[in-house]
């Protein structure tokens, strides 16, 4: 009995410590208006810094649908739609740097990159970026590549 109240124990521990960090990462944004303005921990950065931290070999990561990814996305980019712990450390370790991006730059409500970049950060990892404008890559002459 006291081996099963133990049992019972441990997994009410284990169930609530997993939910408090799957919310961590919802205290580490800040909205206006449902559009995410902040994400403590994360660097919102625009097309020219993203285009020099691609141009060091920094990993990108497309949180778009995959229909999307596959019509064109960021040369050498990741497809993550919804990212886990375990799938975004398959991609980039928590030490090195890393960059989310969508498209939704100027949809309202639409936060795929910052809400990625907060998961990120509530995991542990460091050096943690988001792009919200995919298009802004190709009006700046950047181009994309397409999934075969």
């Amino acid at each position: 009995m006291k081996h099963l109240i133990t049992t019972f124990m441990f997994l009410i521990l284990t169930s609530v410590a997993t939910a408090q960090t799957e919310t961590d990462w919802h205290m580490l944004v800040t909205e206006s208006d449902s559009v995410v303005v902040a994400v403590e921990g994360a660097k919102e950065i625009d097309v020219s810094m993203a285009k020099t931290l691609h141009d060091q070999g920094v990993t990108f990561v497309d949180v778009r649908r995959t229909r999307k990814w596959k019509r064109g996305h960021i040369p050498g980019a990741s497809s993550l739609r919804y990212p886990s712990e375990a799938k975004l450390m398959e991609i980039v370790g928590k030490g090195e740097e890393v960059v989310f991006y969508c498209n939704c730059g100027g949809y309202p409500g639409c936060n795929l990159s910052p809400n990625a970049s907060a998961q990120a950060v509530a995991w542990g990892y460091k050096n943690v970026y988001y792009l919200t404008d995919v298009d802004a890559w190709t009006t700046a002459g950047y181009l994309l590549e397409k999934a075969e």
